[in-house]
């Protein structure tokens, strides 16, 4: 079988479509007024927006985007990672303007960590799960590399 990756962008409504639990992970797919598809859900990740289905005997790994996660990916940012990150990585160049937190500090999932100036823009980075501060290893006012450590978690 031929595995394919399928970027998707919907912006239609999902009213245009009939969506029909059959059988477990089966489901008969109906855009009105066109013929019926039967789909197998065999995955589905919210946080990486991915779900792979099974398709007329073929598997189809799809990928679901909006404009934001375009820019950001045009950019290089992620907004998942399949791992659990020990460090937060500058994710563009900068300017470092802030430091929210200090070493030894206990930080939980989405609490601001450090303020990035890029592009104009004060950018936020959080913590992607319950963590504490190991090292700091800028200081503000510093400029930095795309992927540079900024912070060391434990």
């Amino acid at each position: 079988m031929l595995n394919t990756i399928n970027t998707i962008e919907l912006e239609k409504k999902i009213a245009d479509y009939n969506i029909k639990q059959l059988n477990g992970d089966v489901y008969q797919i109906e855009k009105l007024g066109e013929k019926a598809e039967i789909i197998e859900v065999l995955n589905v990740d919210i946080a990486l927006k991915t779900m792979t289905i099974r398709h007329n005997h073929s598997v189809h790994d799809l990928v679901f985007k909006n404009n934001l996660d375009f820019v950001l990916d045009k950019m290089g940012i992620k907004r998942a990672t399949d791992n659990i990150s020990t460090s937060i990585n500058a994710p563009m160049p900068g300017k470092v303007i802030g430091i929210l937190v200090k070493e030894g500090d206990q930080v939980a999932k989405g609490d601001g960590i450090l303020i990035l100036e890029a592009m104009k823009m004060e950018n936020v980075l959080k913590a992607e799960h319950d963590c504490s501060i190991k090292k700091i290893v800028v200081e503000e006012a510093v400029s930095v590399e795309k992927n540079q450590v900024l912070i060391e978690l434990a």
